[in-house]
Order: C-alpha cells, then sequence, then structure tokens
C-alpha cells in the first residue's frame, strides 16, 4: 500500500506556463512554491543566467548574454525559461524582465504587449536614470573621474537632480542631449522620433501620449503633432528599433535587462516555411540586444530552432540548449522534486511510483516532461491511494497520446507494407521484438526491426544488439522501430549504425514517418544489385557504439549522484553558518583539472618524442647504410681499376666486401623499422587518430614507430586478437599507445569476470592500463551467485566492479579487511544501503554524525580514490569511470572537510 499524502503531488497540467506580465513579486512567489528538477537544460539555463548577473555590474566586463532553449513542444523550455527569469531576480532583485508569448508571425502585436509590461512611472523613472548616466559620462569626458563617481552615487538615490545640474548649469543640458541623440541614433533607424518621445515623456502634459506611443497604442493627430511623431507604431522595423532601444534605456540606467522571445517557431515560419523578414528582425535583435547590455533569450520548438540561419547559430554559440526528451534518472528526478513538495521531509525514492511504474510513464510520454506529469497526475488519481504500477500508468495513460504496444506495432507495419504491395517474412524474436526482411529470409535487402522501449539502463547490455543480429548486417537498407520510448542518448548512437529509427509514440508524426519509411523500402526493392553494406564496418562501428555507451554510462551515473546528494542538501534546512565547503570543492576540481591536463600533456609529448627519436634513429641507419653502399662501391672500382689480381687490389676488394658486409647491418635494421609518413603533422590527437587511419594496412604490435603500434591498437579485433592485444599491452613502452590498447581490449565480448587473470598479470608487470578491462559492466549475467572471479579479487579492485555495476553491488561483495577501499565500497551500498557512509554518500554528509569515521581511515580512503596521487585510481584518467571516481573522491574530501569545520566550531565555542 503506498504512503498517504495530503494531495495530488503532481500538476494536473504538467510543465508550467508563464503570463505575459511577470512581476517582480511574482517570480518570487513562483520559484517557492514551483518544484524545478535541476535537468541538464535547467542547469545550463541557470548557468546562463548566473553569467550575466555576475559581469553586469562591472561596465568593462559587460557583454550581454544571449541564450535559445529549443526541443519539442511540452520538453520544459517555458518552465526553464522562467526558472532563468527567477534566477536573474534572485542575483539582481532591479532587473527588469520583460517576456512575450509569439501568437503568429507578427512582430508589431508582440510589442504591442511586450513594452507595456512596463509601467509609465518605471519608464520614466528609466529616462530620467539614463540622463544621469549621461551626465555622468559628461563628467568623465571633462576630466572629472571622481566627480562622476559621486555625481553617479548622489544620482542613484535621487535621479530628479539631474534636472537641477542642468538649470545650475554644472553639466551642460545640451551636450548630454547631443550625447542621447546619438546612442539613440546608434541603435534605431530613426532616433528623431524616438528621442522626441522620450523627451515629452518626462513632461506632464505630453507624458500620456507619449507612453502610449512608446507601447505601440494609437494617439490623436493633435498629439502627434505636438510629440512630433506619426499616431502609432504600425511597421516591424520601428518596432525592432524600439525594442533595441529599451534594452539601450534600461541597461544605460544601471538596471539588468532581460527579454524573452516564447514559441518563436509561430514568428519564424509561416506553415512549415521560413519567413525571411522575421528571420532578419531577429537576427538584428540578437546582435544589437547582447551589446547593449541584455539578455535576449530566445524559447522554440525544434523545427523554430532548424529555420534559424547557420550564422544565427554560431552567433548564439554556447548559449543553445537542447531540452532533450528525459531519460530515465532524469525522469525518477522531476519525478522526486514533486513528492517532495508534499513530504513531511524529503527523500530519495518516488513511492508511490514503482520502478517499473516508472518505466511504463516515459513508455507512454515518450520522455516529454509535460506528458510525464500528466500521466502521472492522472495515474496517481487512478491508484486511488495504491502503488503506481504499470497497469495503473496503462489505464492512465488511455486518456492521452497512447503509444502502440509491440504487438499492435507489429500489426501496424505489416499492414503499411502490404498496402504497398510488399512481401515480408516476419520473423519473432526471444523477447518479444520482431523482425521484417523483404523480399524474404535469405540475403534480404530491407531489415525492419521492431523491438519494446530501451531505457538507460538496458542502453549498454541491449543497443547493439539490436542492431547486429548476425546475418542481417549485409542488407542494403536498415530500420528500428522502437515502442513509445528510447533515451536520447542511445538514439544518437544507433543512428550511427541504423539507416532509419523511429519512437512508434502514436503521434501524427510518427505515422507520416512511418509511411515515408515504406515508401523508401519499396524503393530499394526496386533497384537490382544495389551494394550492401560491409559488414566489418558495422562490425567496427558497433564495437565503437558501446564504448561510447559505457562511457555515457558512467558519466551519467556520476550526474546522477550528484544531483540526487544536491537535492538532499537543498531539501534540508538551513544550517546557522555558511560552509566553505562549495569554495574548497571548486579549488579541488580545478586542481584536478589541471592535473589531469599535465598528465595528458605527459603523454603526448611522450609519444611525440619516441617518434621522432624512432625518426631520427632510421635516418641514422639510413646514413651509414648509404654511406657504407657507396664507400664499398668505390673501393671495388679502385680494387678493380688497379687490376684484380695485385696484391692491393685485392686488399681493396676484401675491404670493399667488409664494408658492404658491415652495411648490411643498418640495411636490415631499416627493413625492419621503415617509416611511413615521416612529414606528416603531428600536433594533436586529431592528427594521430587520422595519421593511424591512414597506416591501418601497415598496422603490426613489434613496429619501431609508435604510430604503427597505435594504429595496430585501433585495428585489432578484441576478440579474435584479444591475446595478442594483451601480450602487446604488456610490452609497450609508451603510455600513450597502452591507453589504446586498453580501449580496445574493453570492447572484447568477454566479461570483466572472464578478465581477471589478464588484469591480474598486467598489475604484476606494472601496466596499470589492463583495468580497462574490469571498468565495464557485466553484461548478461542471469546467475544466482555473483562470479567468484570478481569477488575474490583486492579490494581496490572491487571498487572498479562496483562503480561499473551499481545495479548489482553483490559483484564487489568480497570478504571484509582493514583496506581503505573497504570504506569506498561502503560508501557504493556494497555493504547495504542502510551503511552511514551509503546513505551521507546519496544523502548529503549531514546524515553521518560527526567523529563516527576516524579522519584518517577517511583520509586513506580520499588518497586511494584521488586524481591527484600518482597511483591514485583517479590519475587513471583514461578510465571511462572517471567522473564516478571524482565524484567519490570529492565526497570523502567532504567528510574530512565537514568534521573539521565541526571541530573548528567547537574550539571556537
Amino acid at each position: 500500500m503506498a504512503e498517504h499524502l495530503t494531495r495530488n503531488p503532481f500538476p494536473a497540467r504538467g510543465t508550467a506556463s508563464a503570463e505575459e506580465t511577470i512581476l517582480p513579486e511574482t517570480l518570487r512567489a513562483w520559484a517557492e512554491r514551483t518544484p524545478t528538477a535541476p535537468l541538464p537544460g535547467v542547469r545550463d539555463a541557470e548557468r546562463l543566467a548566473e553569467a550575466y548577473a555576475q559581469d553586469f555590474p562591472d561596465e568593462a566586463t559587460r557583454h550581454g548574454g544571449l541564450g535559445c532553449l529549443y526541443g519539442a513542444h511540452g520538453a520544459g523550455k517555458t518552465h526553464a525559461a522562467r526558472h532563468l527569469m527567477a534566477t536573474v531576480h534572485v542575483r539582481e532583485p532591479e532587473a527588469v524582465q520583460l517576456y512575450v508569448r509569439f501568437q503568429d508571425d507578427d512582430l508589431v502585436a508582440a510589442y504591442r504587449r511586450l513594452v507595456p509590461q512596463l509601467s509609465q512611472g518605471l519608464l520614466t523613472d528609466l529616462i530620467v536614470r539614463y540622463l544621469g548616466t549621461l551626465a555622468g559620462d559628461q563628467a568623465a569626458n571633462a576630466g572629472m573621474a571622481g566627480d562622476r563617481r559621486s555625481l553617479m552615487s548622489a544620482l542613484d538615490t535621487e535621479p530628479t537632480r539631474v534636472f537641477d545640474l542642468f538649470d545650475a548649469h554644472l553639466i551642460e543640458a545640451g551636450r548630454v542631449l547631443e550625447a542621447q541623440a546619438r546612442e539613440i541614433a546608434a541603435v534605431t533607424g530613426d532616433g528623431e522620433r524616438f528621442q522626441r518621445a522620450l523627451s515629452f515623456l518626462i513632461r506632464p502634459e505630453f507624458s500620456d501620449a507619449a507612453y502610449d506611443w512608446l507601447c505601440g497604442r494609437p494617439i490623436g493627430l493633435d498629439a502627434a503633432r505636438a510629440l512630433g511623431v506619426s499616431r502609432q507604431i504600425d511597421d516591424p522595423q520601428t518596432c525592432r528599433y524600439g525594442l533595441q532601444l529599451l534594452a539601450t534605456l534600461v541597461t544605460r540606467s544601471g538596471r539588468p535587462f532581460v527579454m524573452v522571445f516564447d514559441q518563436c517557431e509561430k514568428f519564424l515560419l509561416e506553415d512549415g516555411v521560413p519567413v525571411p523578414p522575421n528571420l532578419g528582425l531577429l537576427q538584428s535583435l540578437v546582435e544589437v540586444v547582447p551589446r547593449a547590455g541584455g539578455l535576449l533569450l530566445l524559447v522554440a520548438s525544434a523545427a523554430g530552432w532548424q529555420a534559424m540561419p547557420p550564422d544565427l547559430h554560431q552567433r548564439i554559440g554556447p548559449g543553445a540548449i537542447h531540452m532533450m526528451p528525459l531519460v530515465p534518472d532524469d525522469a525518477r528526478l522531476v519525478l522526486r522534486v514533486y513528492l517532495d513538495a508534499v513530504r513531511p521531509t524529503a527523500r530519495e525514492d518516488i513511492r508511490p511510483i514503482t520502478e517499473a511504474g516508472l518505466r511504463e510513464l516515459l513508455r507512454h510520454s515518450g520522455g516529454n516532461v509535460r506528458l510525464l506529469l500528466q500521466l502521472a497526475w492522472a495515474s496517481y488519481e487512478a491508484a486511488r491511494g495504491a502503488d503506481i504500477d504499470p497497469e495503473v500508468v496503462g489505464t492512465a495513460a488511455l486518456r492521452y497520446r497512447r503509444a502502440p504496444a509491440l504487438a499492435e506495432l507489429s500489426m501496424l507495419v505489416e499492414s503499411k507494407l502490404l498496402a504497398a504491395g510488399l512481401d515480408a517474412e516476419r520473423i519473432p524474436g526471444e523477447d518479444r521484438s520482431a523482425t521484417f526482411r523483404l523480399p524474404g529470409s535469405l540475403r534480404p535487402l530491407v531489415v525492419i526491426k521492431l523491438t519494446e522501449a530501451v531505457f538507460f539502463d538496458d542502453e549498454v547490455s541491449n543497443a547493439a544488439d539490436m542492431v547486429a543480429p548476425g546475418g542481417d548486417i549485409t542488407a542494403v537498407y536498415t530500420a528500428l522501430l522502437v515502442t513509445g520510448y528510447v533515451s536520447p542518448p542511445v538514439l544518437t548512437a544507433l543512428r550511427r549504425v541504423v539507416h532509419t529509427v523511429l519512437v512508434a509514440d502514436g503521434s501524427p508524426a510518427f505515422s507520416r514517418e512511418l509511411d515515408e519509411l515504406v515508401a523508401r523500402a519499396a524503393s530499394v526493392l526496386a533497384v537490382k544489385d544495389r551494394p550492401a553494406s560491409d559488414p566489418a564496418l558495422l562490425s567496427e562501428t558497433l564495437r565503437e557504439l558501446r564504448a561510447y555507451l559505457e562511457e555515457l554510462g558512467s558519466q551519467r551515473r556520476g550526474e546522477s549522484v550528484a544531483l540526487g546528494r544536491k537535492l538532499a542538501e537543498v531539501g534540508r534546512p538551513p544550517q546557522p553558518a555558511a560552509s566553505g565547503w562549495p569554495a574548497r570543492r571548486r579549488d579541488l576540481a580545478d586542481r584536478i583539472a589541471e592535473a589531469r591536463a599535465a598528465r595528458a600533456a605527459a603523454d603526448w609529448d611522450g609519444f611525440r618524442k619516441a617518434r621522432q627519436h624512432v625518426i631520427h634513429e632510421w635516418r641514422t641507419q639510413l646514413t651509414l647504410a648509404i654511406v657504407a653502399l657507396v664507400a664499398a662501391v668505390l673501393l671495388l672500382a679502385t680494387g678493380l681499376a688497379l687490376g684484380g689480381t695485385t696484391q692491393p687490389a685485392l686488399a681493396l676488394v676484401a675491404v670493399a666486401v667488409a664494408v658492404g658486409g658491415a652495411g648490411t647491418v643498418p640495411a636490415a635494421r631499416l627493413a625492419k623499422s621503415w617509416i611511413f609518413r615521416r612529414g606528416a603533422p603531428l600536433d594533436s590527437r586529431a592528427d594521430l587518430d587520422q595519421l593511424s587511419r591512414e597506416l591501418r594496412r601497415h598496422a603490426r604490435p613489434g613496429a619501431a614507430d609508435p604510430v604503427i603500434r597505435y594504429a595496430y591498437a585501433c585495428k585489432e579485433d578484441p576478440d579474435r586478437g584479444y591475446p595478442a592485444l594483451v601480450d602487446a599491452i604488456l610490452v609497450e613502452p609508451l603510455a600513450l599507445v597502452r591507453q589504446a590498447i586498453g580501449r580496445r581490449l574493453a570492447m572484447t565480448e568477454r566479461s570483466p569476470a572472464a578478465c581477471v587473470e589478464e588484469v591480474r598479470r598486467g598489475l604484476r608487470e606494472r601496466t596499470p592500463e589492463v583495468l580497462s578491462l574490469l571498468a565495464r559492466k557485466q553484461h548478461h549475467t542471469h546467475l544466482e551467485q555473483p562470479p567468484r572471479a570478481l569477488r575474490d579479487l583486492p579490494p581496490e579492485l572491487r571498487v572498479l566492479v562496483a562503480l561499473a555495476n551499481p545495479d548489482w553491488p553483490d559483484l564487489a561483495a568480497g570478504a571484509t579487511s582493514q583496506h581503505p577501499a573497504e570504506l569506498v565500497l561502503a560508501a557504493l551500498g556494497v555493504r547495504g544501503q542502510s551503511h552511514p557512509l551509503a546513505r551521507a554518500y546519496r544523502g548529503g554528509v549531514g546524515q553521518l554524525a560527526p567523529g563516527e569515521i576516524p579522519p584518517n581511515e577517511l583520509r586513506a580512503a580520499a588518497r586511494l580514490l584521488s586524481p591527484l596521487e600518482q597511483d591514485g585510481l583517479g590519475g587513471y584518467h583514461w578510465l571511462p569511470l572517471v567522473p564516478e571516481i571524482d565524484e567519490l573522491y570529492l565526497y570523502f574530501e567532504e567528510l574530512l572537510y565537514y568534521q573539521e569545520e565541526i571541530r573548528s566550531y567547537r574550539h571556537k565555542s
């Protein structure tokens, strides 16, 4: 039975929306009452806001900000935009923030809704402060920098004093107005009209008319004549000038300026076709607003992002934030923050939602945040206090877009193929999957596979199996259809090895894509003698896919642990004194990055020096061989010229033979150590990878040239050539090549348990790169007892096993000892999730009682993991588990810091 909650914790409408008039108090209240999960896109938006707020106070470093949140509808873009605005408000409460949601491609209509968000009083105050800033600039230009500082300080508290300065002729009003005219003209094409409107805004008798005109409202003919403007702003160019002027006005008055354009696709596209004039308008705003010191945030669908020209993408640069579909860890995080909002205390679990229920929510929502929350709301209502399991979710999903079951998808594909006149053989799989082979199972040209939803936990073990089913790899065209959901990282990876990957989510877009897939299959079958895929090339791509997913899985697990602990810390009540740990953590992170960069540079330097030495030796041997050959020829020629039978002649011939024989030694060495592409540039790892690909046909393990050995490491089959690779890594003198061999060995189909002997042998030979064999997930193991080979490993090696297999802690549960690694294993849950170190690792160090673990033991554990120590696990920067090792190391450093802080407080008290 599920725990009792006071109300449904999930929002019925899903993600947050935004009003077009956002007051500061509204932002503050929204941030306090609305749960926000720190998803990757949300964190990126928060960093953008913090960077802007941090740079704004200093006019010398102020460079504005620019960002674009893009993704599918319901991906949480508007919620992330509001979080960005709330973050700016926390850092800069005086910031002026405007938000508009485009309803069509009419900038004039959007302008008329945007500018009135500034009240008449606020706009008047901004103009007066702007004049004060210009007056201060005039003082500075006159050589009175100190006067400018005192002047600006006085005007900050009482802006209207600027008019007293004008009246007293302390500041020349004419020069100030000239400077204002220049600045307005720089950002508008009609500076005189805007300057007149701004000037009349601070005159009470014309203020209302000037304000209405600036807001795009119609004004009377007499008022328009008095102001010297048109009756209404009614063209897009003038609206653009007005927005650019607004950014300048706000920032020059000393206040941050944020402008958010939501649903930009409606402005940029008309019936899916780009609107060139609007692209030009947006491009101008993107250039001018950040230059004026403002922050412009665009929010668009994926189609809107694609409609933007390449130069606009480049200008946005790192500010482009893709709101991806959720992976399971992110979905769990979203549900958890909403549950914690109604729980008495924050917790790590997501009850009443079961793990199977979570997967079903993901399958039916496709990883869409809005639909996930709507389904969670409906499932909670349908559960009536019971656990939310797959059956409950399936019932609730009937109200929403429904992903087809595998059997339904199979029937749909078969009917589409038959309707197109294509005969396909349907082959059921062992795991309820299905395969269609066209025109038949014997040498099929088209292979269409169907499979269940793919979650992050299954990526490494299942993704490659879906696309490498033996004989199918020779097909001309391959397609993969997945019901409901594919984790975004694996979707990207799968598209590298399959021609078409579709997610069957029940949407009209999927139906159109399926029709296109069938049409393409028909076109493939209509053409005879098409070349099939190269099996060797696809096999190599699959190995790269597995390695990519292993590394990705490690990064995601490290991020998940860090986010979980951060969320737990946020949920705790504030402590009486601020901790210095965040600054200490940043310092450690910087030192780790420097140490890793130094090690990588040393490895690269050693490789380059080795190749230069080999080339130098090769040239020396070549010179010796040439000299010996020339000397032998000259001596032989001289001997023959003297007469072959005389004693001197015979002596010269004998010497020539001896010299020629000596020349065979360097010649033989040359033959064994021929250097290819000696003059090729080798300035970076990219150059090395390119050169090794070009020299793959010469690859062999015993070559003198390290590039050839590196090429061998990238070419040798990790299964058939496994023994040869092991031998090569044990005798390889260069760290960079050993790391490449280790990465290649890690692609083997052999499980880590089957590689323990090679790992032990490598460590005896002082070759730590063999640890790549151990730092992998133990796949396809359904045994009741974990492999004994792993449990018998030393504790420090079992740490790698535990990190690589977070869902199976028993794999690393060997005999206990006094080794420092035992504390690390305990933190990873190997000794039970209730262990104090495990609880503190998941939920924050505050859950560990001071002094519960002796400091010397914590210090030894930190030293074992340290990336700063030569033999620390974190020092092996080539391991795929580095992100998780770093998080563990920082955890033990935080425990030490936490205990030191407590001792310090006690000492002070």
